[in-house]
């Protein structure tokens, strides 16, 4: 069984994964702030990040609202969703399909996300260490043409794309698949 402390650990590296990188100063802090509102629509104060990473030292534990956030951004439904990731994780079999660390992937790489029902998008690795070209899609709001950056992608979670660039335009954080997660990952090449 997983402590509260080491899942509070695991939200903190997951959504350090989405950020890019471990927030250690005031400016990060309010970078993250501002993408957390981006993706999510909700929130946190810099001062409850700050203690929440013990930049700013505090003698109380999160919020679920506040752990609930996070976990938004970092792909889950909620705390208690994360939570539940994490601790079925061990009673899980291997799948080389379900979960896709994109700086890992090769230039190049073709994916299908299918989203459920008949919402899907191709992407194709075009940069390293994590931009994406959509190739195609149906029934989402990403579309043929659209640079979006993934840190990660995984059946049944939301599927997450920061810095969305359509054109010339940032459109800012995609989260797609919000009711019932990415359903399927494929390889097409």
């Amino acid at each position: 069984m997983i402590s509260e402390q080491q899942n509070f650990e695991l939200l903190r590296q997951a959504v350090e994964l989405i950020f890019g990188h471990k927030p250690n100063s005031p400016s990060d802090f309010d970078s993250l702030a501002a993408r957390i509102q981006a993706a999510t629509g909700m929130n946190l104060g810099v001062s409850t990040l700050k203690r929440f990473w013990g930049y700013v030292k505090s003698p109380h534990t999160p919020t679920y609202t506040t752990l609930s956030v996070l976990s938004r951004y970092a792909g889950h439904r909620d705390w208690n969703t994360f939570c539940h990731n994490i601790q079925s994780e061990d009673e899980s079999g291997f799948s080389k399909s379900s979960v896709i660390i994109c700086s890992e992937e090769k230039i190049g790489s073709d994916l299908i996300i299918k989203l459920g029902g008949s919402k899907w998008c191709e992407i194709v690795k075009s940069a390293e260490p994590n931009l994406y070209e959509v190739m195609d899609s149906r029934n989402i709001k990403l579309k043929k043409g659209d640079f979006i950056s993934i840190n990660s992608l995984t059946v049944g979670d939301f599927f997450v794309a920061v810095e969305c660039l359509r054109g010339k335009t940032q459109l800012g954080t995609y989260i797609g698949a919000k009711k019932h997660g990415i359903s399927e990952i494929v390889r097409n090449n």
